[in-house]
């Protein structure tokens, strides 16, 4: 039972479950700066990964290449919301 349990505690800390949902969520449109996005385009961005990985995983890539494109795609979806949506004041007061 406990080699189990150590099992499963390894297996999420290892897991790359976080960083997919973090890369979902900005490419479905969800600013980071917060008071922009839906549902339907979280949706979009769900498939737009699934279909990512679909391709990555036909394509046999290793799964460090895997991530390497993964966190190029959220890092220009990053550098593309924070262009297209600046910190401004209106966003800066939603936090308060």
């Amino acid at each position: 039972m406990v080699a189990q349990t150590a099992l499963m505690h390894l297996q999420v800390a290892e897991s790359t479950i976080i960083f997919d949902v973090i890369m979902v969520v900005v490419l479905g449109g969800v600013s980071l700066v917060g008071g922009r996005g839906n549902v339907m385009s979280v949706i979009a961005g769900t498939l737009l990964i699934g279909v990512l990985l679909n391709g990555m995983t036909i394509m046999d890539m290793d799964v460090q290449t895997q991530n390497i494109v993964k966190g190029v795609v959220l890092l220009i979806a990053i550098l593309l919301d924070s262009r297209l949506h600046p910190r401004d004041e209106e966003t800066s007061k939603q936090g308060d």
